[in-house]
């Protein structure tokens, strides 16, 4: 993964607004850079700034070319294929270039929004900057404003789409992670990005990556699904909240020695303090993969992209956890999941009521699922 790599004026140090490569949301800052730019438009300044990438109207994709093209084909047999333990799932980062003959630094503006209002802002020397974590399925806004001697001027405003794709998430030390944001329900809804994600433990987490997990990610609670450690805290700080659970996967889900923490996993992601979200077990597969396809079923998500969900762990190392146990196989411990919390025919019942009715076996109130849904659908 590439690191984003800006050089930031010693003036803007002094201000401590920034850091390098960060992204800046302050009112402050946003007003500063447009009235700026406001002023040169009134100059009439002749300086003019190229935007050359992305390219106008461009469909960027946010994944690596493997899983890209698996993608537009996803069978199992490519996959196995393409499964070889190397960690392919990281996202990769939009890189932007532009051009201004004389620029001594520049303001990067990203923004959702065509009047760039609510931009992230990013600070560099130079005119190349790679920026990672927007959202799949988007059409982004940018702008350049270039200070020139003193004095500023901005470019024209670019547009460009990102594909829509699930969303990988890089957190440097941890593997597999990705946000299960962006689905499209069987009723048109979509769920909420950053909200909840899942991927490995954090054995190997960085100290760059536990401030990306905090201060990017705004991860609030850590759910360990790997054993019960009461008491136990999260690498990720005080700040964050852990909660911790010997939780069941695939068949596990019918064993009266799992039903204690089964529903207290459910039960933890219908408090809306507990968001954003990060769940996981040791490779971020199996017990956590039985936990995304609980949720995404609660959502009414479809099955195949429930399916697609769980196989987009063949694409990464998983933590460094050796397991050569062919996809085609694994798949086939999703079909007895399925087989136990989802019975009935496909296309006759919704995954949501299927899911549903199992979990109210087990003492999962209509109130839960109603909160969980809340929680994490648009609209």
């Amino acid at each position: 993964m590439k690191k984003i790599i800006c050089v930031i004026l010693p003036l803007l140090l002094l201000l401590q607004l920034f850091s390098c490569g960060e992204t800046v949301e302050t009112d402050t800052v946003t007003e500063t850079v447009t009235e700026a730019a406001t002023e040169m438009d009134d100059e009439k300044n002749e300086i003019k700034i190229g935007l050359l990438s992305p390219q106008e109207g461009a469909v960027v994709s946010l994944l690596t070319e493997e899983m890209t093209g698996w993608l537009a084909d996803p069978t199992v047999k490519a996959l196995t294929a393409l499964s070889d333990y190397t960690e392919k799932c990281e996202p990769v980062p939009v890189t932007f270039s532009w051009s201004c003959d004389r620029a001594d630094y520049s303001h990067l503006l990203v923004s959702e929004k065509q009047d760039m209002s609510d931009p992230r802002i990013f600070l560099c020397l130079g005119d190349t900057l790679q920026v990672e974590d927007l959202y799949p399925g988007t059409q982004y806004f940018w702008q350049v404003v270039c200070s020139c001697g003193g004095e500023s001027v901005r470019s024209d405003v670019g547009t460009f789409t990102t594909l829509q794709t699930p969303r990988t998430v890089y957190i440097p030390g941890v593997s597999n992670v990705r946000d299960l944001g962006g689905k499209t329900t069987v009723d048109g809804r979509r769920v909420k990005y950053g909200m909840i994600y899942r991927g490995a433990d954090f054995t190997q987490i960085t100290d760059e990556g536990i401030k990306k997990a905090v201060d990017i990610l705004g991860i609030k609670t850590e759910l360990d699904l790997r054993e019960r450690n009461p008491g136990g805290h999260s690498p990720l700080g005080e700040s964050v909240k852990y909660i911790s659970v010997r939780a069941p996967y695939y068949s596990g889900v019918n064993s009266a020695e799992y039903k204690e923490d089964l529903i207290n996993e459910i039960r933890a992601l219908t408090d809306p303090d507990n968001y954003p979200i990060y769940i996981h077990c040791s490779l971020g597969r199996d017990r956590t993969g039985t936990l995304a396809f609980i949720v995404l079923s609660l959502l009414d998500v479809s099955e195949e992209d429930i399916y697609l969900d769980y196989e987009l762990s063949f694409f990464s190392d998983m933590g460094g956890y050796i397991d050569t146990t062919p996809p085609r196989t694994m798949i086939s411990q999703l079909d007895t999941l399925k087989s136990l919390l989802a019975p009935g025919k496909s296309g006759t019942e919704t995954m949501y009521n299927r899911v549903s009715k199992s979990l109210k076996k087990l003492g999962i109130t209509d109130e839960e699922i109603e909160a969980i849904r809340s929680i994490l659908l648009e609209g």
